[in-house]
């Protein structure tokens, strides 16, 4: 992911949010491997406050420059996204959706996200 890259690139032209929504992989559930080596394991949050303890922690723990937004407990934004694991959106000045990466991590596309905003920024 060239998340910071991007971000770095074109700040000054686009917004960018990174939103956090529900634990991908809780204590209580599935775990990948890295997350058992690097120790990086959290319950899922019961609440608003909790949820934000945890998206701090993963915003400082994967050095991400750009500002995070935080879902509600009630998974709204997850929801109406269907944002579970990760997904990338481009949303135009007129509230439209023009890019809708396919879900993450593999399917993560840097490079089709950078060539559709290229073109909205003409």
């Amino acid at each position: 992911m060239r998340l910071n890259e991007l971000y770095a690139k074109y700040k000054d032209q686009v917004q960018f949010y990174i939103i956090y929504i529900r634990e991908a992989h809780p204590a209580q559930g599935w775990q990948v491997p890295n997350n058992l080596i690097e120790d990086i394991i959290y319950d899922e949050p019961a609440t608003d406050e909790e949820r934000t303890e945890v998206a701090s922690a993963c915003q400082i723990n994967l050095g991400l420059d750009m500002p995070m937004l935080v879902d509600r407990i009630d998974n709204d934004v997850e929801k109406k996204y269907v944002g579970l694991p990760m997904r990338q959106f481009l949303i135009d000045g007129d509230g439209k959706i023009v890019y809708a990466g396919k879900k993450g991590p593999f399917g993560w596309d840097d490079e089709g996200f950078e060539e559709t905003l290229k073109e909205l920024l003409g």
